[in-house]
């Protein structure tokens, strides 16, 4: 039995390899019609695995979204 990939998987699988997502991407490519609303059910597994999400802007001014490791504390 092989287990099925959300689009939340889908999502912080792509951002994890160093990419960034916009919503017509993630639309496109995994079928995530709210990427806002997927971005907020990702944080925490991120940051489980030591990233926090960030948001930019894009060449065209779309919203873009990607994974920064986290700092280190002292």
């Amino acid at each position: 039995m092989t287990a099925t990939m959300t689009k939340q998987d889908k999502v912080l699988n792509y951002l994890s390899s160093g990419r960034t997502l916009s919503a017509d991407s993630a639309y496109n490519m995994f079928g995530v019609a709210n990427l806002r609303a997927t971005i907020s059910d990702i944080k925490n597994s991120a940051y489980s695995l030591g990233f926090n999400v960030v948001r930019s802007v894009g060449r065209y001014g779309e919203t873009r979204y990607g994974l920064s490791p986290l700092k280190k504390k002292r």
